[in-house]
């Protein structure tokens, strides 16, 4: 049975977009006696180094679909960052999560729910120089995935001195990050 193609919204380490008309979608997903477990983290590693077996061995693949990011990932660039990951580097960010501009101007992971049950949200005017934002909600997806989420307000500093608040909201559903 054939793969439905996926809802792709944001590329990383691709010239453009995959599209069905092009290209094929192949699923990867747990069997029965596995989908129970969810997306447990020992799980979901051992999938991640499949699908990485996978852009190692087919040369025609050209990217990694994730799809609660909704991302489309380079076939080098998810292999390199993930294979990082799985021999105990930095969470692959980019990728298997991905930032929103919101209309308030935040920025806002999309995906990190998939992983801790939270999204990230970078509040203005931490978030008016974008890159910089960005750079920031990569390091701290990797510490929210590392930790497992946030069911407290926590304070950090930032890789540039900068004081940073971290709350959760009502819900438990959004992290906000802002200068303290």
């Amino acid at each position: 049975m054939p793969s439905p193609f996926p809802a792709l919204g944001h590329r990383f380490d691709l010239p453009a977009m995959p599209a069905s008309g092009d290209h094929e979608a192949v699923t990867l997903r747990p069997g029965p006696h596995l989908a129970a477990a969810g997306n447990i983290m020992p799980l979901m590693r051992a999938m991640l180094g499949l699908a990485c077996d996978l852009v190692r061995q087919f040369d025609d693949l050209v990217a990694v679909s994730w799809g609660p990011a909704g991302t489309a990932i380079g076939r080098r660039f998810f292999e390199s960052v993930t294979a990082a990951w799985l021999d105990g580097g930095p969470f692959p960010a980019l990728g298997l999560t991905a930032f929103i501009e919101t209309p308030d101007q935040a920025i806002e992971s999309t995906g990190l729910g998939f992983w801790i049950g939270q999204e990230l949200r970078i509040e203005p005017p931490l978030s008016a120089d974008r890159v910089a934002a960005t750079r920031l909600g990569i390091r701290l997806v990797n510490h929210l995935v590392m930790i497992g989420g946030l069911t407290e307000d926590d304070r950090i500093v930032a890789a540039d001195g900068t004081r940073l608040a971290l709350r959760p909201s009502r819900s438990r559903a959004m992290i906000s990050v802002w200068r303290e």
